[in-house]
């Protein structure tokens, strides 16, 4: 079942990602919007006034990072997202967390191998504006249940 939809939060959300991403935000404040109203889609923000979210997608036993950014540099808060996303995690009995990455994007890469995640594969020309692979990369968080 569908949530009702909160353009407000939608268009805060793409302005963080304008501010964070290099080549301007990768969703729209429309795809925000869908997004928000999916009942498998889940955002963590930090702090009252909102400077930076993790948007994610649960799925089973299975989470897929969407979207992280903030609009502050060097204070953490992305880490902070982070951890308490694993935690998260964590306390579902999550199996995995999933994510894309630009394979040109080191700092983010740097910063997802800092939470352990690791290089579980490719997927060649995945982004546009400009055209380049993606880097898919995967943490355990617990056991599968079989």
């Amino acid at each position: 079942m569908d949530r009702p939809v909160d353009k407000e939060l939608a268009r805060q959300f793409w302005e963080i990602s304008q501010k964070a991403y290099t080549y301007d935000s990768p969703w729209t404040a429309e795809q925000f919007a869908s997004d928000l109203a999916q009942a498998h889609s889940h955002y963590i923000t930090e702090a009252a006034e909102i400077v930076a979210f993790l948007g994610f997608h649960q799925v089973c036993d299975e989470i897929e990072i969407t979207n992280i950014a903030t609009a502050v540099k060097g204070q953490g808060v992305g880490g902070k997202l982070m951890r308490r996303l694993i935690q998260y995690a964590k306390s579902q009995e999550m199996a995995s967390i999933f994510l894309e990455v630009r394979a040109s994007n080191h700092e983010a890469r740097l910063f997802y191998e800092k939470f352990g995640f690791q290089v579980i594969g490719t997927r060649k020309k995945y982004y546009q504006h400009p055209t380049e692979d993606a880097v898919l990369m995967s943490l355990k968080v617990g056991k599968r249940h079989e």
